[in-house]
């Protein structure tokens, strides 16, 4: 696995600040190639706008990051929501063909990767596979690095910052 590092996508939301990954010599971030590919398929176009309203709206704005709006996968996490959570803003319906991994810290703190087409029942499978393997990678050597407290979230569960220095981490890993 290539070195990367943690980087603000969007810290203007008033009730989770997000994160993503940004791979050593790459010119986006993971993210951003999620959004950037899916939103240039028009068979996905709308399926990414629901995923990144639910991001700004329901997360970002009305919500945090609530531990049921995520699925479990291994070390990481996935959106949308699984079925049993029910939600005012949006609903993605049974065969929302998108999976966007990420790893929830906090309510207020949201690490954003990158994910996939869903195309079989489990994630390890079908298009998916990659995305998930690497979402698993980032999410352990994050959690990693907080055990070992190498990184910690601030007080109020927000930002990452290095421990030796409590200022933004902007380390490789």
């Amino acid at each position: 696995m290539a070195n990367f590092a943690l980087e603000i996508f969007d810290d203007e939301s008033p009730k989770c600040m997000f994160y993503t990954v940004m791979v050593e010599d790459e010119e986006l971030s993971e993210t951003d190639l999620f959004f950037k590919r899916f939103f240039e398929d028009s068979r996905f176009k709308e399926n990414v706008m629901e995923l990144a309203a639910f991001l700004s709206i329901t997360i970002g704005t009305k919500r945090g990051a609530l531990n049921d709006f995520f699925r479990e996968e291994n070390d990481a996490h996935a959106l949308p929501p699984p079925l049993r959570t029910k939600m005012e803003e949006i609903e993605f319906g049974r065969d929302f063909p998108l999976r966007l991994y990420c790893l929830r810290l906090s309510s207020s703190c949201l690490i954003l990767f990158n994910g996939g087409e869903k195309t079989s029942q489990s994630a390890q499978d079908g298009k998916t596979s990659i995305a998930f393997q690497q979402a698993n990678e980032f999410a352990k050597k994050i959690l990693d690095a907080l055990y070992n407290k190498q990184i910690k979230l601030c007080s109020q569960n927000r930002n990452i910052l290095d421990c030796d220095n409590s200022q933004p981490y902007l380390e490789l890993f």
